[in-house]
C-alpha cells in the first residue's frame, strides 16, 4: 500500500473570478403610452419642471399627492397618491436624475401591478422638447388593456399640456402686454370722389329790342310837333 502521507496533495486553483453582467431591462408589462411637447423655453428650465418629482401633482392627471421620502444626489424617492379609475391608488417610487437630460422614476411597492415613467428633455430651434413616456399595469380586474391604455394616454397627454401651459404662462403674458402697448396702425379715411363737373347751360336771356332807327324817331317827333301846332 502506498504511504498516503507520501502523496503530493493537489492544490485547488481558486476558481477564477466570474463577470457578473447587469441584467438587460424586461420588456415594459401592462400599456405604454408616450408625447412629447414644445416648450418656448431654456432647456435648464424645462428640466427643473421635469426633475422635481414632488411638483408632479401640478402637471400629473392621476397623482393627486407627492411627498419626497429621501433625496441623495441624484436618486429621490417619492410617495404618490391619486386616483385611478376612481379608486385610490399609492405608489412608492425611486427616481433616478440624468442632470438636464432625463427623469426616470419606477415603483418599488404600491398598490399598482407595475408603474414606471420618465421625462427626457432635449433642446431645440425653437426651444425645449419635452417627451414624456407612461407604462401602466393597473392590476385591476375591472379595467382591461384598452382601458388602461387610455389611462396612460390621458396621463401624457394632459401632463404635457399642463407644463407646456404652465412653462410658457410669463411668455404669454409678456407677448400680450406688448401687443397691446403697441399703437394701433393709423387708418386714413379717403376724401369721396369729386363727382365730375357737368357744364351747367344757361337759359338764353330775351335779345334786347334793337334800337329803333333813327327815321322814326323822327317821325315821332314832327308828329309831336304837328299836334302842338293845331292846339294854338
Amino acid at each position: 500500500m502506498e504511504n498516503p502521507a507520501g502523496r503530493r496533495r493537489r492544490r485547488r486553483g481558486r476558481p477564477g473570478a466570474v463577470a457578473v453582467q447587469p441584467t438587460p431591462p424586461g420588456p415594459s408589462r401592462g400599456v405604454r403610452a408616450t408625447g412629447q411637447r414644445l416648450l418656448r423655453v431654456p432647456a435648464n428650465a424645462a428640466y427643473g419642471m421635469a426633475s422635481r418629482l414632488e411638483h408632479l401633482p401640478r402637471w400629473s392627471d392621476l397623482w393627486m399627492r407627492a411627498d419626497s421620502v429621501e433625496k441623495r444626489g441624484n436618486r429621490q424617492v417619492v410617495r404618490l397618491r391619486g386616483f385611478l379609475a376612481g379608486l385610490p391608488v399609492e405608489s412608492v417610487v425611486r427616481a433616478e436624475m440624468e442632470p438636464g437630460q432625463a427623469v426616470r422614476w419606477r415603483q418599488a411597492h404600491g398598490t399598482l401591478l407595475h408603474y414606471a415613467a420618465q421625462f427626457e428633455v432635449s433642446s431645440a430651434e425653437e426651444g425645449t422638447v419635452v417627451r414624456y413616456t407612461v407604462e401602466l399595469d393597473p392590476g385591476i380586474t375591472m379595467l382591461d388593456q384598452e382601458a388602461a391604455h387610455r389611462v396612460a394616454v390621458q396621463e401624457v397627454e394632459r401632463t404635457l399640456d399642463r407644463m407646456k401651459w404652465s412653462a410658457e404662462r410669463e411668455l404669454v403674458a409678456e407677448e400680450v402686454r406688448l401687443m397691446k402697448a403697441r399703437p394701433a396702425p393709423e387708418t386714413t379715411v379717403s376724401a369721396p370722389a369729386a363727382e365730375p363737373a357737368t357744364a351747367t347751360t344757361e337759359p338764353p336771356t330775351p335779345e334786347e329790342p334793337a334800337a329803333q332807327p333813327a327815321k322814326r324817331r323822327r317821325r315821332r317827333r314832327r308828329r309831336r310837333k304837328a299836334g302842338g301846332g293845331g292846339a294854338a
